[in-house]
C-alpha cells in the first residue's frame, strides 16, 4: 500500500510539473485568453481530466506559474541583497537581478511579463521586498518626491521596460541601454544624478 501511494504521488507530481511547464511555454508565447485547456493538456501530454485534478481553470494555472516565477526571482533578489542595507543600492541590485534573469531565462521571463496582473498592488505578498525597501528609503530621506504607491508604480514600470528591452534584444549590446534606464529609475526616486549613474553602473556590473 505504501509503495502504491508513493507511485500515485510521483505521478501527480509529474503531471503537475508537466502542466506547469506546458503553461509556462504557452503563456510565454500567447496571452491567457489565447490559450485553451486543450492546448495546455496537449502540450503537457496528459489527459484533460488530469488538468482539473490540479487546477480549477487555466487562470488558476496562470496564477500559480506567475507566483512561482516571481517568487524565484525574488529569492534571487533576497540572496543578492542579503548584506546590503542602503535602500538605493538594494533597489539598483534588484533591478539588475530582474534583467539578468530575463537574459538568462527568457521563456520564464516572458511568461512572467504576460501574467503580471495585480503585480503593482502594494499589499501583494510578492511585493513585500520592494515595498519594504521603498518605505525604508522614504523614511530615511534616501528617496523623496513620490508617495509610496507612486514609487512602487515607477519601479514596477521601469523593471517591466527593462525586461522587455532585454527580451527583445538578447545581445550584450542590450545592456548599454540598461544602465541609463536604471539610473533614471533611481533619479525618479530622488537619488542625485551622479550617484544614480554610479549605482546603476555598479549594480549592472556586479550582479
Amino acid at each position: 500500500m505504501v509503495r502504491s501511494e508513493s507511485a500515485v504521488d510521483r505521478r501527480r507530481v509529474r503531471t503537475r510539473t508537466a502542466l506547469l511547464q506546458a503553461g509556462q511555454s504557452l503563456f510565454a508565447a500567447r496571452s491567457v485568453d489565447a490559450v485553451s485547456v486543450d492546448d495546455i493538456v496537449g502540450t503537457a501530454e496528459v489527459a484533460k481530466g488530469s488538468f482539473y485534478n490540479h487546477f480549477t481553470d487555466k487562470d488558476d494555472l496562470a496564477r500559480e506559474i506567475a507566483a512561482v516565477i516571481r517568487a524565484e526571482v525574488e529569492a534571487l533578489v533576497d540572496a543578492t541583497n542579503r548584506d546590503i542595507a542602503d535602500p538605493a543600492i538594494r533597489m539598483a541590485r534588484a533591478f539588475a537581478v530582474y534583467v539578468r534573469y530575463a537574459h538568462e531565462q527568457p521563456q520564464r521571463a516572458k511568461a512572467m511579463l504576460r501574467l503580471l496582473a495585480g503585480a503593482t498592488l502594494p499589499d501583494l505578498p510578492l511585493n513585500r521586498g520592494v515595498r519594504s525597501d521603498l518605505e525604508a528609503g522614504l523614511a530615511a530621506g534616501r528617496f523623496s518626491g513620490l508617495p509610496l504607491q507612486s514609487a512602487l508604480l515607477l519601479v514596477m514600470g521601469v523593471v517591466q521596460v527593462g525586461l522587455i528591452h532585454v527580451l527583445e534584444h538578447p545581445t550584450d549590446e542590450a545592456w548599454i541601454a540598461i544602465v541609463p534606464l536604471l539610473a533614471g529609475q533611481l533619479r525618479g526616486l530622488g537619488v542625485p544624478f551622479d550617484e544614480a549613474q554610479a549605482l546603476a553602473r555598479a549594480a549592472i556590473h556586479d550582479v
